[in-house]
């Protein structure tokens, strides 16, 4: 069976898969990545995760000393955008470099109302996330195309991104993070389901202050990797809640890209007021 025929599934108009939300108990037992998340829900998740990030930033930004449970609830965000991200990227794989070459224009897009916004916090030098989506989509993109070669390429570019990625926008963690997720959603890779779980938990677990725990254990535990390992789940099971098994979408496409660029936009506009006044 071919690559694309194998996932018609993922590219109908039903439901796309989840894991641990809602439903029939009997897909449940028999495999727990085959239960249903609407397109209303998988919008709500978006939008969720966007509230997250976006009040991350504003703490991040705005308040001296940001505040620890605000920090907490932006733990939510990256984790659930990669859920989302790569329960998407399978669907229509003859369209992944399209999809790769959107999240380069908007990674460059971004990048200097990003530039504005962290200005005081991060190094020139440090790329926003959209870059981490982006790399690997792009070797998703280049297996589809060029088999092993392109993972090779793809993987020699991941390697590339580590560094500049590292100041702002979680490094190998975040890159293990969505490779592992990528391959823990892709039909055509399920033997390699459990190694790609096992990456994913890790990966979450390093995500956020682990070298922390030494020195301040229970703060780290309380703010840092609890909030990323609990939040992204709750966030998917509240969107599953309030948007259940057939509704329909509700933001528009590319919502995201506008809201992220946007927000960056406004945050770096206010702090630059701010330093004026």
């Amino acid at each position: 069976m071919s690559y694309t025929d194998r996932l018609q599934p993922f590219v109908s108009e039903r439901p796309l898969p989840i894991s641990g939300l809602s439903g029939n108990k009997k897909a449940m037992m028999n495999d727990p990545l085959s239960l249903k998340l609407s397109p209303g829900a998988i919008d709500m998740a978006k939008l969720l995760a966007l509230l997250a990030m976006v009040i991350d930033h504003a703490n991040t930004i705005f308040l001296s000393p940001s505040r620890p449970e605000l920090f907490a609830f932006g733990r939510m965000a990256f984790p659930l955008f990669a859920l989302i991200w790569a329960l998407n990227l399978h669907r229509q794989p003859s369209r992944l470099q399209a999809r790769a070459n959107r999240l380069w224009l908007w990674s460059f897009i971004t990048q200097p109302v990003f530039w504005l916004a962290f200005r005081e916090i991060h190094y020139g030098y440090a790329l926003n996330i959209l870059f981490v989506f982006a790399g690997v989509t792009q070797l998703f993109a280049w297996a589809y195309r060029y088999q092993q070669r392109g993972v090779a390429a793809g993987t020699v570019l991941l390697c590339l991104l580590v560094w500049p990625l590292n100041f702002a926008s979680y490094g190998p963690q975040g890159i293990i993070l969505t490779l592992s997720l990528a391959v823990l959603f892709s039909p055509e890779l399920q033997r390699w389901r459990a190694l790609s779980l096992t990456g994913a938990v890790v990966a979450l677990l390093m995500l956020n202050g682990m070298y922390r725990v030494a020195q301040q254990p229970l703060d780290t535990l309380t703010y840092y990797i609890l909030p990323t390992l609990v939040l992204p789940f709750a966030g998917l099971y509240l969107a599953a809640r309030l948007r259940p098994e057939g509704s329909p979408r509700f933001l528009p496409r590319q919502f995201f890209y506008y809201a992220y660029a946007g927000h960056l936009l406004i945050y770096g506009v206010l702090l630059t007021i701010l330093e004026k006044a």
